[in-house]
Formats: structure tokens, C-alpha cells, sequence
């Protein structure tokens, strides 16, 4: 079966669609979601770790989970916004996530978490200004995710070159400082970017090790958290009227969540001074090279609000944050603290040594081994009593809707 998620709010393209993924052999059919109720992921794993397979967010995507189970090729049909999918098309794709299952494996040299159903193969089809070399890259990722393969990334059409000639404008406005022009500015404003409620963030706990960096330096920083929709007002006041800004994130889908999106895309583009865009992205899974398209769509972002980049710091291995034990919490988190330092002494993340930072790219062949053999004598328990503290009462590779 070929599954078509058509998130375009406007316009009629049904004609379009249908002569790009008909003729494959397969029964087709489209969903429009643009009247549905779809909220974005909000980071919980209780899909893993409470329900199996079952999304803790009553709403119309469990409809579409019930249609996936039965799909061979999955189309998401979406606007741009920065070069990239909107929040919209993210959005479903963000909800995928009960397609897998807690435990983990290695699949094409990547870390990877297991299958709950099957493979599914991914395409994407976009409307407007969209970079086609990054969404190339992402529907290959997110495709492999799930065990498949890329259907391709195909334009609608294109929209004028006014979204071009508004990222020039802004990055003009940007250049009127350099990153350097900046060290002197030790106040800080900080956006957690992760859709997880701030009490069970990561990235939240993260951000806690790097503000005694800052205090240690003798900074100031006023903190946001996106997970609060009610602190957005106050968050994208402070993002236009303050000189630094960075922004915390964990990886979600192979780029940013769907939420940070939407919260972009309430922004103005231009603003009335420069300012810097610093970013820390990180990933439960250890490799580098997991966050690497994340960093990349990261670094076009600041030009597109009159901001220098301030760099990324990149790091992996932030999975188990909330099953550890306090010592081991606090061994995976000191290394933020110094961060938070060093960035008010070099003025940013673009220093080589922030490279250092980020760990292994890619873990070598011998060591994958004894990481499988890690998963299956040792994760796996741990992974079972962390749910039974949930109150799970299934298996994790449970398939509720097979």
C-alpha cells in the first residue's frame, strides 16, 4: 500500500499527486490532514515504555498509525519554511515514532532503534523554496530510520524568488557585526527547543549543567522553555530584543522538531540590530554523524533572522539522561558545565576544539559488536524495569495494531 500524508493547508494539487506516485503497483490513498487534530510529539516515550505502540496524544493520528501498519510507501506532501519541510509536514513525520520500538540495533552501520512492524519506504513532495539537496539528505535518513529507502524529493512547483531576496536582506542586516563583536555581551538568552515537558527534558537537565558554566563566568541568562506554550510571547520578544540568543534542541526525525519549527515561524525575519545564534544539538544515540544534517539546517537558520552563527556544540549519548542514577547523570552532564564557560570565553562554538566535543562519528565496526551484545544482555533488562516502574504492562516489541 502507498500512504499519502498531503499536510498543505491551501490549493488544490490532488492532480499533481496523483500522477507523481501512481502506477507503482500499489493501492493508493491520500489522507489530507489539514482539517484533522494533530498535535506535534511531545517527547514522552510513553509509545515505548508505558503503551507499546500506542501514542499517549488522543488524537486523528492514531487513525493514520492504524494505516501505516499496512504500508509499503510512505509520501508526506509538504509547504517549506527556511529551506526545509514546515511545521506541518515535521509534524506528522514527528508522530511516527510508535512505527518503532525501544530496543535498539544497528542497521547499515548506524545505530538505529527496532523495527515494530516492518520497513517502510519514504518520498517527499514540497511546495515552494525548498534547499533540494537538504531535503534529499533527510528523506534518506528518516527513510532509513524506519528500514527503507528513499522514494525520492520531488517540487510541486516554485514560488518566486521573494523568500530568497528576504534571507539576503536579513543577511546583510546580519553582517553589520562580526562574531567577535559579541564576547563583550555576557547576558544570554536561552530557548529550550524541545517539545518534552521541561520537568522530564534532557535537554532541560542539560541546560542545567551549562547555566553554572555561565554563572562560573560571570554571565547572566533568562531561560525558555517551547514545551510552554505560554511562555512563547515572552521567548520570541527576548529572541528579537537581546544580542545573544542560543538555542537547545535534541534531534527529532534526523533534524529539528516540529515544534521549534512552528515557534520559527512565528518570528519576524528581520530585525532592527544584529545579533549572534549559537545552537546545541544533541541525540541519545552516541554517533556524531547522527546530528550532522541537524547542524547543517542549524547553520542556515541564524541569516534568515538577521543573525551571525555562533556554532553548534554537538554531542550524542544523552539517551539514558533519565535512567541513570545521579552519579552517572552528573558524569554525563559535567562536560556541559564547561561549556558553558567556554562559550563566554571564546565568544561562541565555533572554536576547532568544540569539534572535540562531540564525541565519536561513527562507532567502528569491532566495537558495534560488543554493543549488540550490550543491548541484548543488559539494555534490554534495564529497558523492561524502567517500563515496569511505568506501569507497562506489555511487551515493548508489542505490535497493538497488527
Amino acid at each position: 500500500m502507498t500512504l499519502v500524508l498531503n499536510t498543505l493547508e491551501s490549493g488544490d494539487y490532488s492532480e499533481q499527486i496523483n500522477a507523481i506516485v501512481a502506477g507503482k503497483g500499489t493501492k493508493v490513498e491520500i489522507i489530507n490532514t489539514a482539517s484533522m487534530r494533530i498535535a506535534h510529539c511531545i517527547g514522552c516515550n510513553q509509545c515505548w515504555l508505558k503503551t507499546p505502540g500506542v501514542c499517549s496524544i488522543k488524537d486523528d493520528y492514531e487513525s493514520i498509525v492504524k494505516k501505516l501498519v499496512k504500508t509499503d510507501n510512505l509520501w508526506i506532501v509538504s509547504d517549506t519554511r527556511f529551506g526545509f519541510v514546515d511545521y506541518r509536514g515535521k509534524r506528522v513525520l514527528d508522530r511516527i515514532m510508535p512505527m518503532l520500538n525501544m530496543y535498539l540495533t544497528f542497521r547499515g552501520g548506524w545505530m538505529r532503534h527496532e523495527l515494530r512492524y516492518h520497513a517502510m519506504n519514504v518520498g517527499l513532495i514540497y511546495k515552494g523554496n525548498g534547499d533540494q539537496k537538504l531535503l534529499e539528505d533527510w528523506c534518506e535518513r528518516t527513510a532509513a530510520n524506519i528500514g527503507g529507502h528513499s522514494l525520492g524529493v520531488i517540487a510541486l512547483d516554485k514560488e518566486s524568488s521573494s523568500a530568497a531576496q528576504q534571507v539576503e536582506t536579513s543577511r546583510e542586516i546580519a553582517q553589520a557585526k562580526t562574531p567577535n563583536d559579541f564576547t563583550q555581551i555576557k547576558h544570554i538568552v536561552i530557548i529550550n527547543g524541545s517539545p518534552r515537558a521541561r520537568k522530564f527534558s534532557n535537554t532541560d537537565k542539560i541546560l542545567q549543567s551549562f547555566t553554572k558554566g555561565l554563572d562560573e563566568a560571570k554571565a547572566t541568562y533568562e531561560l525558555y522553555s517551547l514545551s510552554n506554550r505560554s511562555e512563547w510571547d515572552a521567548a520570541r520578544e527576548a529572541f528579537m530584543t537581546n544580542s545573544r540568543i542560543i538555542i537547545a534542541l535534541p534531534l527529532y526525525v534526523e533534524c529539528v522538531p516540529g515544534t521549534l519549527l512552528e515557534f520559527l515561524e512565528t518570528l519576524p525575519t528581520k530585525r532592527q540590530q544584529p545579533a549572534q545564534l549559537s545552537f546545541m544539538l544533541h541525540s541519545g544515540f552516541e554517533e556524531g554523524h547522527q546530528l550532522r544534517l541537524g547542524e547543517k539546517f542549524l547553520k542556515s537558520l541564524p541569516a534568515q533572522f538577521g543573525c551571525t552563527y555562533g556554532g553548534c556544540l554537538v554531542r550524542g549519548g544523552s539517551f539514558m539522561i533519565r535512567m541513570f542514577n545521579e552519579k552517572q547523570t552528573k558524569a554525563v552532564l559535567l562536560p556541559y558545565r564547561g561549556m558553558g564557560e567556554y562559550f563566554i570565553e571564546k565568544g561562541g562554538f565555533l572554536a576547532p576544539e568544540v569539534k572535540k566535543f562531540t564525541g565519536p562519528e561513527q562507532i567502528p565496526c569491532p566495537f558495534r559488536i560488543l554493543i549488540k551484545l550490550l543491548f541484548k544482555l543488559v539494555l534490554k533488562k534495564k529497558f523492561k524495569e524502567f517500563a515496569k516502574e511505568w506501569g507497562c504492562t506489555e511487551p515493548l516489541d508489542s505490535k497493538p495494531y497488527k
